[in-house]
């Protein structure tokens, strides 16, 4: 597959993503939360992918596409050290909350991501989920 193929793949999957998580933060009004909301959905979503992507056949632009152009453009740290930073100023404990919630969540999102995946696409646990240099 062409250098060129792959990378357009990234982009319109960025460009997509990028677009969704600007959307939710209008629709959540510049909240905290809506980060929170991007960051947990698309941990799941990654679990979804990685989980689908280790049975059967897939196109090889997909992985490129959802997992590091579409996702990474939907999931964001920045915003999130960033909307840390405003909550440090109004109060700890709505910081700490916020924290622990996008932590926890998005662990459990992943994994939740997984288990699906593997239901709904049979095997035992995916042994080596993590995107290698080849794949991108």
């Amino acid at each position: 597959m062409s250098e060129g193929r792959v990378l357009a793949a990234v982009a319109a999957g960025g460009a997509a993503g990028s677009l969704g998580r600007w959307l939710v933060s209008l629709a959540a009004g510049g909240a905290v939360w809506g980060t929170l909301l991007v960051n947990v959905s698309g941990a799941l979503a990654l679990g979804l992918v990685v989980a689908r992507l280790e049975h059967g056949e897939h196109h090889p632009l997909l992985r490129p596409f959802a997992a590091v152009g579409l996702l990474g453009g939907w999931t964001t740290y920045s915003t999130f050290a960033l909307d840390g930073r405003t909550l440090a100023g109004e109060a700890l404990p709505s910081l700490l909350g916020y924290l622990a919630a996008t932590l926890v969540l998005g662990l459990l999102g992943a994994l939740a991501g997984l288990l699906l995946g593997e239901r709904l696409w049979g095997g035992s646990a995916p042994q080596a989920a993590a995107i290698t240099e080849e794949e991108l």
